[in-house]
């Protein structure tokens, strides 16, 4: 993490950041009339639904109560979702110092 609490990418030499640098770029449209780069997804439109809510009124803050970390990370493998840890929250607030 740098001094100003944003990392994007590490990489080891120059060739690397720019080769990085036009990965990213590969997103942005070629000009500003050019439509946006379509990508193939891995998240389909058609996809089934798990989750169906009651029809009984229920506290919307008991969804974001969480779970236990072991039965979110079983619930993301099952979705097939990517998991993503992030080992220090620090740097959103202001960096290191």
């Amino acid at each position: 993490m740098h001094n100003n609490g944003v990392t994007h990418s590490t990489v080891c030499d120059d060739f690397e950041g720019v080769y990085t640098i036009l990965q990213w770029l590969s997103y942005m449209p070629k000009s500003v009339f050019s439509p946006v780069p379509m990508l193939i997804v891995k998240d389909p439109i058609d996809r089934t639904i798990e989750f169906l809510p009651t029809k009984a009124p229920y506290d919307p803050r008991w969804m974001l109560a969480g779970r236990p970390h072991p039965k979110a990370i079983k619930d993301f493998n099952r979705e097939g979702l990517p998991l993503i840890v992030f080992a220090n929250w620090r740097g959103f607030s202001g960096g290191m110092k």
